[in-house]
């Protein structure tokens, strides 16, 4: 297949450049009983994340007692990581949705509870305005 559009040609909005766009939104992940162990699966994922955009934050809301040795060595990018520790776990909806319109983190990692239909509407909207993806972590006791 031949590409007419020459080289410098800014794109179209028929055409995509896929290394400029990211998908935002939100997507909601249960955490099962025994949810001491779900660092040793969540934190290759948090250092996947943290190395995809070094312009922008990778926030984790919420993320008590993770030491920074911890961090690196799951070879976690500390540098564009932003922890953010609230003394009130009621704060951590609105937080989640600042976090995610605000537009300065790629990702943000929280865990806001169970969310009802209007909740997650309103996160959905936040990751939208903000071009952020969030991922909201829910515990199943």
């Amino acid at each position: 297949m031949t590409n007419f559009a020459s080289a410098n040609a800014a794109p179209s909005a028929y055409q995509r450049d896929d290394r400029n766009q990211q998908q935002c939104g939100i997507t909601e992940l249960v955490i099962s009983n025994g949810h001491e162990q779900y660092l040793q699966w969540l934190l290759p994922m948090v250092a996947h994340f943290s190395h995809q955009d070094d312009n922008r934050w990778l926030t984790w809301i919420g993320a008590n007692g993770i030491s920074k040795q911890l961090l690196e060595r799951y070879d976690i990018n500390t540098r564009n990581l932003r922890l953010i520790h609230l003394k009130q776990s009621q704060d951590t909806l609105w937080t989640s949705w600042d976090a995610l319109a605000q537009g300065n983190s790629h990702m943000v990692i929280a865990n806001p509870g169970i969310l009802n239909s209007n909740q997650q509407q309103q996160l959905q909207k936040a990751a939208e305005l903000g071009n952020c993806q969030g991922l909201m972590l829910r515990f199943r006791h």
